[in-house]
């Protein structure tokens, strides 16, 4: 709860931080009250004029609702322009004129100029207002909550409004005035947080290394954290950082190492720890950066999925000895799950979700040899063409697809399932080496195929020829894959669903 209202109140940005940037945050209002000022003029009085060259209903009866927002804008414009430079702390004052400005507005053209249509504008400035300046978002946040509070008692205590759309007007009030508090909070911390960032970028400039921390206020924006540590002194500072690390990162005086560990223990998945601190351990990083630019580690985090861990070695030269590093950490997981997506879009059968030839070849043969052990079978569907030709093509691939649903329901996850194409599958049972586990195994399957029903013609059930053999230590592919052919041919002589085994 408290973090909530931190966020709402200072977009989670310490106090003291955003005293420490206030000028630079005044020069960026003054700037962005100028434009909005403008565009709110500009805007209200195109509005204006067509309403009063024009005879459209909705519009002719709001010109009066947009000549006042002209005279407003037009007037904290003026103020702006020439009070502001010489009176900078009438700057809030006048940001708030500027936002109550707009609501007011807003609520002269809801309640007087069109009280009978459904409100547009207000709701529109309720999603917009809170996004405008870099401040903390406390006192913005109140003024849309007071307005959004005077709107609801002007609808409920006076007949301005008719009753019939209040439940739509409600619902709206609700979604877009949270939706511009939410997005006016996140926004105003985004801003302050990079003041106070570029703040301390220009705190740790020096003359010889200006172009430097040029390079990292470019490449903070990648990372999620960002540290430059000295190796010769254990000292660190963080140029980038989060409340997760913020958190684990409690005492500077011990030292990078340590604080490192902590905070890598305390964001880092359980079952890529041990992988990720012995790829932060310091004091072999020398040796690891030897005649290197950069090394990286992935590995899954708690908080943001998968991640890149980066040292990277600042040198002047190539031969001069490691004393200062980078540490960055990079969230990359949306380009993992776009690789998962890509790769399993290329090893998949698109009908049956199975593997497809070259992907489930490519993996029966990374396990043998591997382990060298199995059972390959290999089967097709009996009279698989006098289905197409009777029932149509569409019944035929609802039979390939049943049949691949049989299959991994029979199987094991880790079996190998692939659609060689047409109505042929191959299965790679990994472990099973005797016939009498076999044939439980594909009794098992034939069973669940007995069970398996085709829409709209349940009279039909599902018959296939299949051929086992078990793989050896050295066997090959190809060899399985002929013998369990063979196999197969043998079983077609058998009516019904029939396998048979391989015993060469």
């Amino acid at each position: 709860m408290s973090k909530v209202k931190n966020f709402f109140v200072n977009a989670s940005v310490d106090l003291q931080d955003v005293l420490l940037v206030q000028g630079a945050v005044d020069r960026r209002n003054h700037i962005a009250l100028r434009s909005f000022s403008i565009i709110a003029t500009f805007a209200f009085g195109a509005a204006t004029f067509a309403g009063m060259s024009t005879d459209i209903n909705g519009i002719t009866q709001k010109t009066m609702g947009y000549f006042i927002g002209v005279l407003l804008a037009g007037l904290i414009f003026f103020l702006n322009k020439y009070i502001v430079p010489r009176h900078i702390k009438l700057l809030p004052v006048l940001l708030f004129a500027f936002e109550a400005s707009l609501y007011s507005t807003g609520m002269y053209l809801t309640f007087v100029s069109s009280p009978n249509q459904l409100t547009i504008t207000l709701f529109a400035l309720f999603l917009a207002v809170p996004q405008l300046f870099a401040e903390r978002p406390v006192r913005v946040n109140l003024l849309t909550v007071i307005t959004a509070l005077v709107f609801i008692v002007l609808y409920l205590v006076t007949d301005l409004k008719p009753a019939s759309i209040r439940k739509q007007e409600f619902v709206n009030l609700g979604l877009f005035s949270m939706l511009g508090v939410v997005l006016g909070s996140y926004i105003k911390k985004a801003l302050l947080e990079r003041f106070v960032f570029e703040y301390r970028v220009k705190l740790a400039n020096s003359k010889d290394r200006v172009m430097q921390l040029q390079q990292w206020k470019a490449m903070a924006d990648i990372y999620v954290s960002m540290a430059q540590a000295d190796l010769d002194t254990d000292s660190f500072s963080l140029v980038r950082t989060n409340e997760y690390i913020q958190e684990s990162v409690r005492d500077e005086h011990i030292g990078f190492k340590k604080n490192l560990v902590n905070a890598m223990s305390a964001t880092t998945a359980p079952d890529y720890l041990d992988d990720v601190l012995k790829f932060v351990d310091v004091s072999t990083l020398r040796d690891r950066l030897k005649n290197k630019r950069t090394i990286t580690h992935e590995f899954k985090g708690v908080n943001f999925g998968w991640c890149r861990a980066r040292f990277i070695a600042v040198r002047e030269t190539e031969e001069e000895e490691l004393h200062r590093v980078i540490f960055v950490v990079e969230n990359i997981n949306e380009q993992k799950n776009r690789e998962a997506k890509l790769t399993t879009m290329a090893e998949t059968d698109a009908m049956t979700g199975l593997y497809n030839r070259q992907a489930g070849s490519a993996k029966i043969k990374e396990m043998l040899h591997e382990n060298g052990e199995g059972m390959f079978c290999l089967f097709d569907v009996d009279k698989f063409k006098s289905v197409n030709d009777n029932f149509g093509h569409q019944t035929g691939d609802e039979v390939i697809v049943a049949t691949a649903k049989a299959l991994r329901k029979a199987f094991r996850d880790r079996d190998v399932l692939m659609r060689l194409g047409g109505d042929e599958f191959v299965v790679f049972a990994s472990g099973v080496v005797t016939e009498e586990i076999g044939a439980k195994i594909i009794q098992r399957f034939f069973t669940t195929l007995d069970e398996t029903r085709i829409v709209g013609h349940e009279d039909y059930r599902i018959s296939i020829s299949l051929g086992a053999a078990f793989a050896r230590k050295d066997v090959l592919f190809e060899t399985l894959y002929e013998q369990a052919d063979a196999c197969t041919y043998e079983s077609k002589k058998i009516a019904g669903k029939s396998f048979t085994f391989h015993r060469g």
